[in-house]
């Protein structure tokens, strides 16, 4: 990829995450980049093309770092706590919200090509999920019931990581996860050099 066209999707996936799509303007790269406003232009567009291949680069991203079931050796507690700890080492290392979490909030603002792009990534999430419960976790569910619980899974750890973001205090993450995790293995989840009970 070209150097110029990468620092421009990671600053605007930098605004996007920290204050939303409608926080910057071609304008605002250029002058973090020390470009001109028609060098933006050359690589996209328009701000919905940058906006749509930042989200698309991001859900590549989430695919890759996803074990499959088919082919991992992950036990089903694994699989969830790793999907957990995504979210978890994503939001406490770069202190942002998740990018789709954020543009679905702005959706009746965004192109339908940026709109698709951001369904992408639940879609993506929910499938993974899914395949997850059916093959791992509860082989015994129904492809109904495996959704249902993918459902549960992504909406209680994006509401987590929304609350966290708005209360600014991580332990309102923790404690969802937690919870969803016991009621998913009755089992306690483990954060690195957090007791359960804290």
């Amino acid at each position: 990829m070209n150097d110029t066209r990468e620092l421009l999707e990671d600053r605007a996936e930098h605004y996007i995450r920290t204050g939303g799509f409608g926080s910057f303007s071609f304008r605002d790269l250029a002058q973090d980049l020390g470009i001109k406003s028609s060098s933006v232009h050359y690589h996209f567009s328009t701000k919905s093309d940058l906006g749509t291949a930042v989200t698309k680069r991001y859900t590549r991203r989430f695919e890759e770092a996803l074990a499959y079931p088919k082919t991992s050796s992950l036990s089903p507690e694994e699989h969830i706590r790793e999907y957990i700890m995504m979210f978890y080492t994503e939001m406490t290392q770069t202190q942002k919200m998740c990018l789709c979490a954020v543009l679905s909030v702005e959706k009746t603002t965004l192109s339908d090509e940026m709109n698709a792009a951001t369904d992408a990534f639940y879609t993506l999430n929910l499938d993974w999920l899914t395949s997850v419960f059916l093959q791992v976790v509860n082989p015994k569910l129904t492809k109904v019931q495996a959704y249902q619980r993918a459902t549960q899974v992504l909406a209680t750890l994006q509401g987590g990581l929304i609350g966290a973001s708005a209360r600014n205090d991580i332990e309102y993450y923790i404690f969802a996860a937690r919870g969803l995790y016991k009621d998913i293995f009755s089992k306690e989840l483990r954060f690195a050099n957090i007791k359960p009970e804290d």
